[in-house]
């Protein structure tokens, strides 16, 4: 199942959790440096004001997308740096990598609706349409950051995780709670270095919990963003971290409406699809639409194509 929790960092030496709490904020910034949602002129029940910028702002290595679901003028926005060219050293291969894919895509939860072509990728390979994703050989280790975690919301992650597990194959697995209340210094150009973790592998996947006055990021009409960190060798690029940060406050006032827990899972879901690396479509029925109508709460058919290609990447040989 996935996220199947253990409690290994909760046990673990204070020093071990600093650092991967020092990662989990390193990673943020790296997501949110130099970038803030571009603004929006989706309108749902009432007429809403996005966050001033430049609409569809790109620079090298970032992408900012922005979903806007009809759950009183609320934005997701997704944030990714996929930038990394493999300066540094590389990690060896995981310990627990196997020699093929450690699931397949499966066709999913009732009918899909929509167009199954109305899917886009956040990163394709250098001159080709393949997109870049995870290693599908190894598991996807996830910690998390509960400072503002709402009730139950490790069962709304795990939930989350499953959905996209089995749109994928992508196997994830929840390593436990870091504490997120240390910060790191300013990190200058990204390599491998930088997105190692504290066991010398690639860094987990921070999932943090926080609210406007630890990120920025998020504001009245922001609950949530996520992105993934690529790094290239032999003219192949593969995703090895990433984070997702929610808000934990404006997700607990989803949760308090009727039908707030598809909702806020149908939230958090996009956010693990853009962290896997889909990028919005603008199609009716698909959940990483632009703009929602307030009753998709699944995967439509084009996100269901998109992610089945992003759990079929190419096992990395190290």
């Amino acid at each position: 199942m996935a996220g199947r929790w253990r409690d290994a960092l909760l046990l673990a030496e204070p020093r071990r959790r600093r650092r991967v709490a020092r990662l989990v904020r390193r990673l943020e910034r790296l997501e949110r440096k130099g970038t803030r949602p571009g603004p929006c002129d989706h309108r749902i029940a009432d007429p809403v004001q996005a966050p001033a910028g430049e609409r569809g702002h790109r620079r090298a290595a970032t992408a900012v997308a922005v979903l806007v679901l009809l759950l009183g003028g609320l934005f997701v926005s997704s944030l990714l740096r996929d930038g990394m060219r493999g300066g540094g050293v590389f990690p060896d291969r995981p310990a627990d990598a196997a020699d093929a894919p450690l699931g397949t895509p499966s066709p999913g939860r009732g009918t899909a609706e929509g167009d199954s072509d109305a899917y886009a990728f956040t990163a394709t390979q250098e001159g080709d349409a393949a997109p870049v994703t995870y290693d599908p050989c190894v598991p996807i280790h996830v910690v998390v950051d509960p400072r503002t975690m709402v009730k139950d919301g490790m069962r709304l992650l795990d939930e989350a995780l499953e959905r996209v597990r089995e749109a994928t194959g992508l196997v994830f697995v929840v390593d436990g709670l870091v504490e997120g209340s240390e910060t790191a210094p300013e990190d200058g150009d990204k390599d491998a270095d930088d997105l190692r973790g504290p066991d010398g592998g690639w860094a987990p996947v921070a999932v943090t919990w926080s609210d406007p006055g630890a990120s920025p990021t998020l504001d009245d009409r922001v609950a949530g963003y996520a992105g993934s960190a690529s790094v290239e060798r032999d003219g192949h690029r593969w995703f090895v971290t990433g984070s997702v940060v929610l808000d934990g406050p404006q997700l607990e006032e989803i949760l308090d409406r009727r039908g707030g827990w598809r909702s806020a899972r149908a939230i958090v879901m996009h956010e693990v699809g853009h962290l896997v690396g889909l990028d919005h479509v603008d199609a009716p029925g698909q959940l990483m639409q632009p703009e929602g109508d307030g009753r998709l709460d699944e995967w439509g058919a084009g996100d269901r194509t998109g992610l089945a290609a992003l759990g079929s990447g190419r096992c990395v040989d190290y």
